[in-house]
């Protein structure tokens, strides 16, 4: 969870504007009622960027800082690039992710002014009809520049200063990482109005990578050499080079201009230095790109509302937007409908609440509300609050609302005793029988892709495997069917460590399974390998004694039984030096031996490993012979 520096000078302004509402002492506690885990009051010291205007906030511990995060300027390399500001007292908060409508003093004044009761029921915000218009090039839909949806809105009136300035970045960076994901779902691009050509529609479009030039913010707009291509910003601005992931998978990238072909900017990546955002601009031009219309509008919504929370004074108006999909008009406010029962509500507190309180309850915490009969509840939730999905987030307000210090602990009306199911304890004995060998444990991703569960290990696919059927990403679309690719992963991303190295892990594959409810099952394995200048199959072979050897007294209760190694051939093993453990009947438990110098090469390995998986289910009441 983020860590927010709430100025509480600009809280308390905003909270009090109407009258005295809450003293400077008594915040840290109604924040915490509120739900906000408050860290510390603290004093930081405050600097401003001379590139780009940010205003960057350290700790005393953390000293100046070395470099932008807006616009990447290295301050070691250009030690005059910034100034400091003087001292500020911050509330530093613990922040969910969840809630990005509250990480600025314009949104938590406007949650903690109708908590208190001064403002209660939904916020209403006043939108001016639209003068501009933004043309969506029906390219920016394809596969090869998907960044498809755009939002966007107009601020009037704007007088600024450093305060404001730091407020309106700190929030734009709170955005892009809580609902924008870094930048992937959604990028926010303040703009100065005034330097834009307006007598035709603004144009977001896709370009080929090295089809124009314009300078990039934080580069000198005087210097020819400043005027970069699409292309080459990705490759030589520190905020291309560290977002560049975004966009190399496309052919044309996304860019907003204006009537006369002035970029505003590369979306996600980087604003034009000739509209950047001054103490001098009065007005802004606001958009917000990304992959998800859901995201981007709710991103819309919370800037836009924060900012005249701050700026009072300001003014919005919307914008159309022209895209293939028809015609829109952004910001829209409106609040999303939903329907809460008395009796769920009831339910799910543990309190039995009277109509008219549960009505309270929820229009403190900034909701409108009105009673459709004697159980139901028609509620408009505002546009910001991303979080509210379900009913269940509505009864969530309530009981914040209500105080969980309010609520009554009572016992469960029947007692039972828990205990460990019979394969976790095998498993829990497993782990301390590794460990005691010397081995240390991992956990390792349970989604992986066919390349690294099957390709790497120079083995066919499984048949049995799981696949996903809408992965997020290539290197997660099926479900492991195999716990050692993980731990040869590990291997490889440990190279420059110490040899030997020794890891194991007991986890869970998934496999298909017809008879099974779901149509797959899960079955608990155990492996491990040990990678070092002189082991080999002996080594490999004295862990499955051991480890055996444990498990068959744990199991049978000290009785001996039988199971032996028979050797077989196994591509991803060398020939001679593999084997398959089996039970006295026969049956197999698992697999050992040492891995084929093709498989090493695969991962990068330049040392002899062996490596053992066996089904932790099998392996209990078995133990070796000779």
């Amino acid at each position: 969870m983020p860590i927010i520096n709430m100025p509480l000078d600009t809280l308390l302004r905003i909270v009090n504007r109407d009258g005295d509402v809450i003293a400077a002492k008594d915040v840290p506690d109604t924040l915490h009622d509120m739900g906000v885990e408050v860290e510390e009051l603290a004093t930081i010291q405050q600097f401003v960027c001379d590139v780009c205007g940010k205003v960057i906030e350290r700790t005393e511990a953390q000293g100046a800082p070395l470099s932008c995060s807006n616009c990447g300027t290295d301050y070691r390399e250009r030690a005059d690039a910034y100034q400091p500001l003087g001292a500020a007292q911050v509330l530093r908060l613990d922040m969910l992710a969840v809630r990005p409508d509250i990480f600025d003093p314009g949104g938590m004044a406007r949650y903690m002014r109708g908590f208190l009761g001064v403002q209660t029921g939904l916020v209403e915000y006043a939108v001016a009809p639209p003068t501009l218009t933004v043309q969506v090039d029906p390219r920016l839909s394809e596969e090869s520049s998907y960044r498809p949806h755009i939002a966007c809105a107009v601020l009037r009136n704007v007088r600024l200063d450093h305060d404001r300035i730091k407020l309106l970045m700190n929030l734009q960076e709170g955005l892009h990482w809580a609902l924008g994901r870094d930048r992937k779902l959604a990028s926010i691009g303040v703009y100065d109005l005034d330097t834009l050509a307006l007598d035709q529609p603004l144009r977001y479009e896709a370009v080929e990578p090295g089809a124009l030039r314009f300078v990039p913010l934080g580069f000198s707009p005087g210097d020819p050499a400043s005027a970069l291509t699409p292309a080459e910003i990705l490759e030589k601005h520190k905020t291309g080079v560290a977002y560049a992931h975004l966009l190399k998978p496309f052919s044309a990238y996304p860019l907003l201009r204006d009537g006369r072909g002035t970029v505003l900017s590369m979306p996600p990546i980087i604003n034009s230095e000739v509209t950047r955002v001054t103490q001098a601009t009065k007005r802004f031009f606001i958009d917000v790109t990304g992959l998800s219309l859901r995201t981007i509008e709710r991103t819309l919504s919370t800037l836009v509302t924060s900012l005249q929370d701050v700026l009072p004074e300001v003014t919005v108006e919307a914008v159309t937007i022209d895209d293939p999909a028809g015609r829109r008009v952004t910001p829209d406010l409106s609040p999303q409908a939903m329907t809460l029962t008395l009796s769920e509500a009831a339910d799910t507190i543990g309190v039995a609440l009277p109509m008219e309180r549960l009505v309270a309850l929820l229009e403190r915490m900034g909701h409108g509300v009105e009673r459709r009969d004697d159980d139901t509840l028609s509620v408009r939730v505002p546009a910001w609050r991303n979080d509210v999905m379900h009913p269940v987030d509505l009864i969530e307000d309530a009981a914040i609302a209500f105080g969980y210090q309010n609520l009554e602990p009572r016992l469960v009306p029947t007692f039972t005793v828990g205990a460990a199911q019979p394969m976790e304890e095998t498993a829990a004995i497993a782990r301390r029988v590794m460990t005691g060998l010397g081995f240390h444990q991992v956990l390792t991703l349970p989604l992986t892709s066919e390349p690294a569960a099957f390709e790497k290990w120079s083995v066919e696919p499984d048949p049995w495997t799981v696949r996903i059927a809408n992965p997020i990403s290539v290197a997660q679309t099926i479900c492991r069917v195999s716990l050692l690719p993980g731990i040869l992963e590990t291997l490889a991303m440990n190279k420059q460590y110490d040899l030997p190295q020794r890891l194991f892990e007991v986890g869970d594959v998934c496999l298909a399974d017809d008879s099974a409810e779901t149509g797959a099952r899960e079955e608990r394995h155990l492996a491990a390998a040990m990678i070092g200048t002189h082991v080999g199959y002996a080594d490999i072979r004295a862990v499955a004694d051991a480890l055996t050897h444990e498990l068959t007294g744990a199991a049978a209760g000290g009785a001996d039984t039988a199971a032996r190694c028979a050797p077989i051939e196994h591509a991803s093993y060398i020939p001679g030096r593999v084997a398959s453990l089996r039970d006295a009947a026969g049956g197999p438990i698992g697999v050992l031996g040492e891995l084929h110098p093709q498989v090493l090469e695969n991962y990068g390995l330049r040392h002899p490993v062996v490596a053992i998986e066996l089904v932790v289910a099998r392996l209990a009441g078995s133990g070796t012979e000779p």
